[in-house]
């Protein structure tokens, strides 16, 4: 005969003496308990399983406050496990021993880890952490100018433009300068970079009165429906290797019209280098009416096919011209290009312009200009066409390149002559846009600049914000003197890293974590061989 199983006998109990409650746990339902009893097939680990969450029910619903007494002299009652099994249990054998290992394994092998990796963390930052440069320590600066304040009253904000010297001998990113009064008090500042902006508006024209007269021209005329400003005219055509003079004229009324530019050109070169030019600039007007004339003479009238109306803004800011000279040129075979070098006599000094001078006439050749600091790495800035063209119908050439800004002493020009002779160049001008300092200065006041410090970080003024509220045009031009060495500069002594000035903290710590590893590493494997 089956043996009952003790906790059916809490079942009458239970009825008597618990209410029906929608509060009551899983497993105790209707106010009496479910049947907790394993099936005979039911495996050990579900067996423990099943016998928790019975008790934890029973426990939770019965001991809780307001229960009635009989129901815990019912449970007392209960039979216990046997002594024997008891310190079974509690040396964690049986499977709810297991149970309760595995599970407090595993919480502590959670929490280790956070910890650990907090504890790396921490200490990275204590030792790798280093001082950032704030306060201004004289001794730290190897530079300094004077300004010379007599070209400018007293008082209220000054400018002043950065030279070669400065630019040689500071930090590609300018972060180390720092203006001093005689009191050897800093002086906020603000550096204007000023760049060239270029603003474009498009319209497109209604096209009519378009026309050919043989052996003369071909025309169009463009409406832009009411006076509108405009000083740029692109055409659309689909014709190939073709040259041509240009006319434009304009008009209020389409009646009387005035000529804006008659020796405008457009060509187009279609072989292994595709080269097209339609686009023509002339003086900015707001006429209605445009007349475009395209004088064929006896060749193949052009295929005209509209065209496009632009107004164009560019604000250049102020230019200077940088002093170079050629290093050398020389001619490389098989690029079968022309190399030139040029030296601008300052390191990281700015440039952005460059034309080129030559006798030759009928031409064209890629251009690519580089620059360098050391003559070993170079980096490009530009790929251009090269061109001049001279005849009794056409004339037309392009000698001047404009590049993104180069921080570099040396510019390499190559010019790529293909199977043509090499061309003779007789000059190079390289210009580069101004850099300027503004600040706020006091009557009876000595001032310098302050430079050459490579560890120097960039510093933070209001000044910054103050300058979009100010006319920078109109603020009173100073200049720097002559430079000076500081006589208080002391070299900076090279800073090693923390792992070789502590090797023993170093490896220590390195120790400690490699045993948290391998512990861990240990623990996770102890874990998945006892699941």
């Amino acid at each position: 005969m089956r043996r009952p199983d003790a906790h059916a006998n809490v079942g009458g109990a239970l009825r008597a003496a618990m209410p029906s409650s929608p509060l009551a746990p899983r497993g105790i339902q209707g106010g009496f308990v479910a049947d907790r009893r394993p099936s005979p097939t039911a495996s050990p680990f579900s067996s423990a399983v099943s016998q928790i969450c019975t008790r934890s029910a029973i426990r939770q619903t019965i001991l809780s406050p307001g229960r009635s007494e009989g129901v815990k002299s019912t449970i007392s009652t209960l039979s216990s496990p046997p002594s024997g099994e008891r310190r079974k249990r509690v040396r964690g054998r049986d499977p709810i021993g297991k149970l309760f290992q595995l599970y407090k394994t595993s919480l502590t092998q959670r929490r280790s880890v956070p910890i650990c990796f907090w504890v790396f963390i921490f200490l990275l930052l204590v030792l790798c952490t280093s001082s950032a440069q704030a306060d201004f320590r004289k001794s730290d600066w190897q530079f300094f100018k004077a300004i010379d304040m007599n070209s400018a009253r007293a008082g209220g904000y000054l400018r002043f433009s950065l030279d070669g010297d400065v630019f040689h001998q500071s930090r590609l990113s300018l972060a180390d300068l720092r203006i001093l009064d005689d009191q050897q008090k800093e002086v906020p500042y603000a550096l204007i970079e000023p760049r060239e902006t270029i603003s474009e508006e498009q319209y497109t024209p209604r096209i009519f009165n378009q026309a050919v007269l043989p052996k003369a021209y071909s025309t169009l005329t463009l409406d832009l429906g009411q006076e509108t400003y405009n000083n740029k005219l692109v055409l659309k055509t689909r014709s190939k290797n073709f040259k041509r003079r240009v006319e434009i004229a304009g008009s209020a009324d389409a009646r009387r019209w005035f000529v804006l530019k008659n020796n405008a050109y457009i060509f187009d070169f279609s072989g292994e280098q595709k080269i097209q030019l339609t686009t023509i600039t002339y003086p900015e007007n707001n006429y209605r009416y445009l007349q475009v004339k395209v004088w064929n003479g006896p060749e193949p009238p052009l295929a005209l096919e509209g065209a496009d109306l632009f107004l164009v803004k560019t604000e250049t800011p102020e230019r200077k011209l940088v002093p170079c000279k050629p290093v050398s040129r020389q001619e490389d075979p098989k690029l079968k290009a022309s190399i030139c070098i040029l030296d601008l006599n300052y390191r990281h000094l700015p440039s952005d312009l460059l034309t080129l001078e030559t006798p030759e006439e009928n031409f064209s050749r890629l251009v690519e200009i580089q620059g360098s600091n050391d003559l070993k790495e170079w980096q490009r800035h530009l790929q251009s066409e090269f061109y001049r063209f001279r005849t009794t119908k056409y004339e037309v050439e392009k000698k001047t390149f404009h590049f993104p800004e180069a921080r570099h002493r040396y510019l390499k020009v190559i010019i790529y002559n293909f199977d043509d002779p090499s061309l003779r160049l007789a000059g190079f001008e390289v210009q580069g846009i101004a850099k300027d300092l503004i600040f706020q200065s006091e009557s009876h006041r000595e001032y310098s600049l302050y430079y050459g410090n490579d560890q120097a970080s960039a510093p933070h003024y209001d000044v910054e914000r103050v300058k979009n509220y100010l006319n920078i045009e109109t603020l009173p031009r100073v200049k720097l003197g002559g430079e000076n060495l500081n006589r208080d500069f002391v070299p900076p002594v090279p800073r090693k890293p923390w792992t070789e000035t502590r090797p023993l903290l170093f490896w220590s710590i390195l120790v400690l974590l490699v045993l948290g590893l391998g512990s861990y590493i240990i623990r996770l494997m102890t874990k998945v061989k006892t699941a």
